[in-house]
């Protein structure tokens, strides 16, 4: 089992950002816990990350496999070097793209030890729940994952001051609900009790809800706008589909909150004395905010 690593988010994105060529910082959102703890950082308790993987979404989509070669190579030659959690080495050209290990790259010196993972922003008409793309470097072969909803994550990415945008927590949200509107039952196997994925994906909708509440007393009506604002730009000829499978999402987590819970407080809660009690009742907020989308 991996052991994350505590960071402060502003001095990493800083430091992401400075090994970013400056020509391929328009092309990179920022996404998962580092996104999720630079954007409640005012809220007490969210002053550090538990991570060591700083997930980077390359966008657009048709530009994705070109940018993770450059990106790549730039950082290949700064001395980077390639990580390999699951010991799948490098593909050659005789590797199926489904085979080849994701581009996973730590940078040299560092007194705490992180890496980068690149991803790719699907294309509009990805079915299923995770593409991958062959990329090319001069260490070998390697996959570039796109995950089906993650347009819905990276939608109207907030700028920040390193140059890097960050993805709204509010998407990266509804992006999980949509993703398991049909469960994904696939154990985690870097988890001792390998739980199946949904539970811990849709445990982190819930929470990004609750730290949101936290945030702030207006969070209901800015989730219900950016969500409309995402589903009627992505999908426009079927929002209302889309929300009823946000609904579907969030409803098949109900029977496993406690397990959810507890993986939550190991990711984007740690540091927050948040209880079962109150995990359920972000989880009955949720749906009921889910409910009030009003949507053409």
């Amino acid at each position: 089992m991996n052991v994350p690593l505590i960071l402060e988010p502003g001095q990493l994105l800083a430091r992401v950002a400075e090994r970013t060529p400056p020509g391929l910082r328009k092309n990179v959102v920022v996404i998962g816990s580092i996104a999720s703890v630079w954007a409640f950082r005012d809220v007490r308790g969210t002053g550090s990350v538990a991570t060591k993987d700083i997930d980077l979404l390359l966008q657009p989509a048709v530009d994705a496999v070109a940018t993770a070669e450059s990106l790549g190579a730039e950082l290949l030659k700064e001395g980077w070097e390639p990580q390999y959690p699951n010991a799948v080495q490098p593909g050659t050209t005789d590797t199926l793209d489904d085979d080849l290990p994701a581009l996973r790259l730590t940078p040299p010196d560092e007194p705490t030890p992180w890496f980068v993972e690149l991803l790719g922003e699907p294309y509009p008409d990805q079915d299923e729940r995770r593409s991958w793309r062959r990329i090319r470097t001069e260490a070998g072969d390697f996959g570039l994952p796109s995950f089906r909803y993650m347009r819905v994550a990276v939608h109207d990415a907030q700028q920040t001051e390193f140059g890097l945008r960050i993805a709204r927590p509010s998407n990266m949200a509804l992006a999980h609900l949509l993703e398991h509107s049909d469960p994904d039952r696939t154990p985690i196997s870097s988890l001792t009790d390998r739980p199946p994925r949904f539970t811990k994906d849709v445990g982190r909708a819930i929470a990004l809800w609750w730290l949101a509440g936290a945030q702030s007393p207006l969070a209901d009506a800015r989730w219900l706008e950016q969500w409309c604002q995402t589903l009627c730009e992505i999908y426009p000829d079927r929002p209302g589909e889309m929300r009823e499978a946000a609904r579907a999402g969030l409803g098949n987590v109900k029977n496993y909150l406690a397990g959810s819970h507890r993986l939550a407080l190991n990711s984007v809660l740690g540091g927050h004395n948040v209880s079962l009690d109150a995990f359920k009742v972000a989880y009955d907020s949720l749906m009921r905010l889910v409910e009030r989308l009003s949507l053409p």
